[in-house]
C-alpha cells in the first residue's frame, strides 16, 4: 500500500532532503539505532528500479534482450527503414 504525503506540509529539513534528491539524486539512508531501515529516492530512479525489476522477472523478454546483444556484438545493423518499413530514399 502507498501512501502520499504533500512535501509542502513537511518540516523544512525534510523539505530539503526530498529537494537534493529530487535535484541531484543524492540518496538518503534513514537508521535506527544504527542499522539502515529506509532510504529516500527520487521518482525517476524509482521507476527505473521498477522497470529492472520487471524486466528481470520476464524470461522471455530477457531471451529477446540477449538474442539482441549477440546481433550488436556479431555487428547486425538495421537502417531506419527497416524498422518503420519505409521505402529507401
Amino acid at each position: 500500500m502507498e501512501r502520499r504525503v504533500e512535501i509542502l506540509d513537511l518540516a523544512g529539513e525534510a523539505r530539503e532532503l526530498v529537494r537534493d534528491c529530487e535535484i541531484t539524486g543524492k540518496r538518503t539512508v534513514f537508521t535506527r539505532n544504527g542499522r539502515e531501515v529506509a532510504i529516500l529516492i527520487s521518482h525517476d530512479e524509482y521507476l527505473a528500479l521498477r522497470e529492472t525489476i520487471e524486466i528481470a522477472g520476464d524470461a522471455a523478454l530477457r531471451e529477446q534482450i540477449a538474442a539482441g546483444e549477440k546481433e550488436v556484438s556479431r555487428g547486425a545493423m538495421l537502417l531506419v527503414e527497416d524498422l518503420l518499413e519505409l521505402p529507401p530514399s
